[in-house]
């Protein structure tokens, strides 16, 4: 079962904020390694989306470790206990099974926009770096969304692709790029 935003934040509000900024850089992690195996079993067009989620997530994590040194002397940042992350909870092999994943990084997305927005406000002498962070998440929101829109679209009354393998759907999208002849 994944855990929704508000659940996250409620558990979060409890704890002092290197607490948080601990969750955030493993979250972040997290994301980073959840991204990257999307983009290996997309293909070439849709891997490339993924994996640029996956360096930015990865960027975000050296801007939130370089401040948690900056506020408590060292990058060693413990991560509480009994809240999970999104990511980690979906098996991904059909595209019904990656519209479901890239829900579930929706969920992500809009927690860590809300985190770093409630971040800004406890820790507000930091309140650019924060709000940059939450732009980011708010951006990775509304594309992460057009694709599932775009899938959902795609997939709707079409069986052969919701239950198709990603790598069928991906090899579709990859017919594109290949060589053209011309008539």
């Amino acid at each position: 079962m994944v855990m929704q935003v508000e659940d996250v934040l409620d558990k979060l509000a409890q704890l002092s904020p290197k607490e948080i900024l601990g969750y955030a850089i493993a979250s972040e992690e997290d994301a980073k390694q959840f991204y990257e195996t999307l983009a290996a079993k997309s293909g070439e067009v849709l891997g490339d989306f993924f994996r640029d989620l996956a360096k930015a997530e990865a960027s975000h994590r050296k801007i939130l470790l370089k401040l948690h040194e900056d506020l408590f002397g060292d990058t060693s940042y413990a991560v509480p206990e009994g809240i999970p992350f999104a990511e980690t909870s979906v098996k991904v092999d059909t595209v019904v099974n990656l519209i479901e994943a890239m829900r579930v990084a929706l969920v992500n997305e809009k927690t860590a926009e809300r985190i770093y927005s409630h971040l800004s406000e406890i820790l507000p002498e930091h309140r650019g770096i924060f709000g940059f962070l939450a732009a980011q998440e708010k951006a990775h929101y509304a594309a992460i969304r057009s694709h599932v829109e775009y899938l959902e679209d795609v997939t709707n009354g079409q069986p052969e692709y919701v239950n198709a393998p990603i790598e069928f759907f991906g090899a579709q999208l990859e017919l594109y790029l290949g060589p053209r002849t011309r008539r």
